[in-house]
């Protein structure tokens, strides 16, 4: 995985797009700055990533003989924290 963030000085707007290889890009206004800025992030992981990161945690835990918990929220990031959430299942369902 990777990110990038960045440091807003005063107004503007932060989007985040995606151009897959069809051509159909999308493109989401994360947030509308006013004032004095802030700060910003942009970050990606893989599903390939994410199940290597399972079957990492999966092995430690079977050759530790200790249970595995899965902890997160996705509440807020619901989509990237659910992605992990619904990989670590199909992972552990094999």
């Amino acid at each position: 995985y990777k990110a990038t963030d960045y440091v807003v000085r005063g107004a503007g707007k932060f989007t985040i797009s995606f151009e897959p290889v069809n051509g159909d890009k999308k493109t989401t206004v994360v947030y509308d700055f006013t004032g004095e800025g802030g700060v910003m992030m942009g970050m990606y992981n893989t599903d390939e990533a994410i199940r290597d990161f399972a079957h990492s945690c999966f092995q430690y835990a079977l050759l530790k003989k200790w249970p595995l918990y899965m902890s997160t929220k996705n509440t807020i990031l619901k989509r990237y924290d659910g992605r992990f959430k619904d990989l670590f299942e199909e992972i552990y369902e094999e």
